[in-house]
């Protein structure tokens, strides 16, 4: 044994001991690893070759009742890189040009950066970013889907719809009300990649599908929303006014047709995004309603046998004085019976007339009638009015109360309260939502009609709504009068109060249902502080109304012709303008375009794809002769649209599948 072998014989068995431990735990572990702990290897393995990705749901819609889409969806694809994860620009570079038709330069331009994340296409179309998405990309090739909201119909009903945010969960509105409905589940998938890195996809990856969100039905006709919010929008210009809305409410169930405010914003580009855009103010917003009010005095009058339509009552030439405050009227009456009172809108005779009646009588009716109580609508923070109780009434208070003042209330409280006096005496619960239907077909009742008190008795309410049609065609509301239409209404003026006091500001209002005898629309109109041609209620919500009205009856009309007389009593007697100066700029119904008029001359509209019925009510309605050729509708018209015509000339339409 020689020296050296002796000097590093204790080294060596060092080096081999450890050696022998090193792989002996090495085998060990291999071992442990690939036999017995087999599942967790795969795991790892998995997860160094795939990655998950989110599949967003698509959001619910809302219907209106005849199920045409108030919101839609659209997907769009984005596609982006990880410059310094892609091997082969030049290879990508010429992919997407030749799919997106740009140049390669271009491609090579956004990959050559430092930058560590870069778009290269975005909102990208559902087809073509559905169909790149589910090939394979080269590695550092990013896809990302998203959903975006889309309202169809723009600032239409929009601030009663809502908008959703950029995270696609409302906002506002239904569309935050019925957030959790609407939202759906979103879901995920497994995408794999090759060892170069490469992304694809095949069997074999797990996938759990998104649930997309229940779509929600409203009671809502599109068709009627567009036509009441035309007429607010021209009031309001008209009248140089800061808001106008309206409630259009079927009285018979308490189905809310339209609920519309003016002002409002465009849920698609956000423009005129305000907290008084934003807000549904027929529902959240309470107002003194001044002489819409007198129909509870009225009521209770008439339910107690307190007053008959026929007495009379002294209304001292407009001016009178009671509890230490000055009454006056728009006009020096004397003697009116209580139907004349109701239809001239008398202040001091509806005062002399409700000091017959107990304070607690007054407020038992306001209260029956909903006033100063939630409606219980399915809608977020709606406003109950305020009504103190009669308790608390001051010597004034009664006859303040009678006649609109000391009282707040929503321009929904007073559509159910004109609906209860329409179908005879029934305050219903309003019905906004008709159902909820889920992907899955499953159809989910909401709203259904509900009668929640009987406010009055038959008789009364029937000798109130003829009250209220000769205050329509003999009253302060003459300016809704259509003859042979039999619309019963009430118009109210009311100041404003400003930091306690009431200043030369008005809110004008008109509250009515039709036909009077067996109504099928309550309509409330207001019209917030107007400032030119009027301010009161007669002047300023009763032509919207009627227009309203007109337009309704000759959309639903069965009749071929459309309503064209909207004269005023006073001019029954007198020639009838020709119809196209009649109605000139106006609409019969949203989907008739409007007419140019210069000079006497007309522009032909385009009729392409309309129903026999609206082509000839919209040519009828501007003094056009239209001669038919065939069934269906228009595929054909002479002259041609935008074409000059004149009043009373023929024209052709041709209808055909």
């Amino acid at each position: 044994m020689s020296m050296t072998y002796k000097k590093f014989r204790g080294r060596y068995f060092i080096v081999v001991v450890t050696s022998l431990l090193v792989w002996t735990t090495l085998v060990s572990r291999m071992f442990y690893i690939q036999v017995i702990d087999v599942d967790h290897l795969g795991d790892a393995i998995e997860s160094r070759f795939e990655g998950k990705i989110s599949i967003p749901p698509l959001r619910g819609n809302f219907l209106d009742r005849n199920g045409k889409k108030l919101t839609d969806n659209i997907e769009q694809f984005t596609f982006a890189a990880h410059p310094q994860k892609v091997k082969d620009k030049d290879a990508v570079a010429r992919l997407f040009s030749k799919i997106f038709n740009k140049s390669k330069r271009y491609y090579l331009n956004r990959l050559n950066t430092d930058k560590p994340y870069v778009y290269l296409e975005r909102n990208v179309n559902p087809a073509l970013g559905r169909e790149l998405s589910h090939s394979p990309l080269p590695v550092g090739i990013q896809v990302e889907s998203d959903v975006r909201r889309y309202y169809p119909y723009g600032d239409v009903a929009a601030p009663l719809i809502g908008f959703v945010g950029t995270d696609n969960h409302g906002l506002s509105g239904l569309e935050s009300h019925f957030d959790h409905q609407l939202a759906g589940l979103k879901g995920w998938k497994e995408l794999g990649s090759d060892g170069k890195g490469h992304t694809r996809i095949r069997g074999g990856f797990r996938e759990q599908e998104a649930i997309n969100g229940d779509d929600c039905m409203l009671t809502i006709d599109i068709d009627l929303q567009v036509i009441i919010e035309e007429e607010l929008r021209a009031a309001l210009e008209k009248h140089d006014a800061d808001r106008a809305m309206a409630v259009l409410v079927d009285p018979a169930t308490g189905e809310i047709l339209a609920l519309a405010n003016i002002p409002g914003f465009d849920p698609n580009t956000r423009s005129e995004l305000t907290q008084a855009s934003l807000t549904s103010h027929p529902i959240m917003s309470a107002f003194e309603p001044g002489s819409t009010f007198k129909v509870v005095g009225a009521t209770a009058l008439l339910e107690t046998d307190e007053v008959k339509p026929t007495d009379v009552f002294y209304c001292e030439n407009g001016k009178f004085s009671i509890h230490g405050i000055d009454i006056s009227d728009w006009k020096k009456f004397e003697n009116l019976t209580f139907a004349e009172v109701m239809q001239n809108s008398s202040n001091i005779g509806v005062i002399k007339a409700v000091e017959t009646l107990d304070a607690s009588t007054l407020f038992a009716t306001a209260r029956k009638y909903g006033f100063s109580e939630k409606s219980g609508i399915q809608f977020p923070y709606e406003n109950e009015g305020s009504l103190k109780n009669s308790k608390y009434w001051s010597s004034v208070s009664k006859s303040e109360i009678s006649i609109g003042y000391e009282v707040s209330v929503t321009s929904l409280q007073l559509a159910m309260a004109y609906s209860a006096i329409g179908n005879g005496g029934v305050l219903l619960k309003p019905q906004l939502i008709k159902s909820i239907n889920t992907p899955g077909g499953y159809v989910q009742e909401v709203d259904h009609m509900d009668a929640i008190r009987r406010v009055a008795s038959e008789r009364t309410m029937s000798t109130l709504a003829g009250i209220l049609e000769n205050a329509v065609s003999m009253g302060t509301g003459s300016n809704a009068y259509l003859p042979n239409l039999r619309i019963a209404g009430k118009t109210g003026t009311a100041k404003k109060l400003k930091d306690g006091k009431y200043v030369s500001e008005y809110i004008a209002s008109f509250a009515s249902f039709y036909p009077s005898d067996n109504p099928e629309y309550t309509l409330i109109v207001v019209v917030d502080h107007p400032r030119k041609h009027g301010y009161t209620g007669g002047m300023v919500a009763a032509p919207v109304a009627k227009e309203i009205y007109r337009r309704i009856y000759n959309l639903r009309s069965q009749k071929a012709e459309p309503y064209l007389q909207a004269a005023n009593p006073a001019d029954l007697y007198q020639a009838a303008p020709p119809p196209h100066e009649a109605i000139k700029g106006q609409l019969l119904s949203s989907a008739i375009p409007v007419m140019k008029v210069n000079a006497g001359q007309l522009e032909m509209p385009d009729l392409k794809g309309m129903s026999m019925k609206m082509s000839l009510s919209g040519l009828y309605a501007i003094g056009l002769k239209p001669v038919v050729h065939g069934s269906g509708r228009v595929i054909r018209q002479v002259p041609s649209a935008g074409k000059p015509v004149t009043f009373g000339q023929t024209v052709e339409v041709f209808l055909g599948d």
